[in-house]
């Protein structure tokens, strides 16, 4: 299927006919390694069960701690963890049509273009390992995105759950400069970090409006066990 924008929303049409959709020569071939996955199955008898399926969606700044959390919640209930900002990198190293266009957005701390993500989305969350649920960390980030993501839903009428991440900017940006500083990462420079917290901060309010209930605000300025403790507290009721 692909997605195309209608009046109001998305429709989502069979792509697998569509050539303009056909991944080859546009995307690398879908692996295993390319995305992030929950981690190991759990022990059974140990393992947290949700009531029913659920799609976590991780909202916060960059350096708020999406990635880490959403790994930790990922492998407590053994669902999905998909970083879409994995995904457009491993695009990017591999140098593909896709990655190559994704670059000069990454690079100047700007968002990529709804349609771009789409591609790769589709494919992710029909997969095996997202039946029960998923987790999506870095998507959406704008309302466009959101409605894609619940037309792409309607008909499993999954339950969506917002976590939101709020950190200080101080905070952030001592954060982002040590991350930079080990991780050399190109998005990582001071001026595009502050880009990248005012891209953020420029559509919060409108996806948090968006979602209003659905949204459970996280205080992550706290150690992360000390987030990871909020968040387990605050998921109690979607398990079994």
């Amino acid at each position: 299927m692909f997605i195309s924008k209608v009046t109001s929303g998305f429709r989502v049409n069979n792509y697998k006919n569509n050539y303009s959709f056909q991944r080859s020569g546009m995307l690398s071939p879908l692996k295993a390694d390319t995305f992030s996955f929950s981690g190991k199955v759990q022990d059974k008898n140990k393992e947290s069960r949700l009531k029913e399926k659920t799609i976590y969606i991780f909202l916060g700044p960059p350096a708020s701690g999406k990635g880490t959390q959403a790994q930790k919640l990922a492998k407590k209930l053994n669902i999905a963890h998909i970083s879409t900002g994995d995904l457009l990198r491993e695009e990017v190293k591999n140098e593909t049509k896709l990655g190559l266009e994704a670059r000069e957005y990454m690079n100047n701390g700007k968002l990529v273009p709804t349609e771009l993500f789409g591609r790769i989305l589709v494919d992710r969350i029909s997969q095996e390992d997202c039946q029960n649920g998923y987790i999506l960390d870095g998507f959406p980030r704008t309302e466009e995105q959101a409605q894609m993501i619940d037309e792409l839903n309607s008909k499993e009428n999954a339950k969506i759950k917002v976590i939101q991440l709020v950190v200080d900017e101080d905070k952030l940006i001592e954060r982002m400069t040590s991350r930079a500083k080990h991780q050399s990462r190109e998005d990582d420079t001071v001026d595009k970090l502050k880009t990248r917290i005012d891209v953020y901060n420029g559509v919060k309010d409108t996806l948090v409006n968006y979602y209003g209930e659905k949204v459970v605000t996280i205080d992550a300025n706290a150690d992360i066990k000390a987030v990871q403790m909020q968040i387990d507290e605050n998921i109690q009721d979607d398990l079994a």
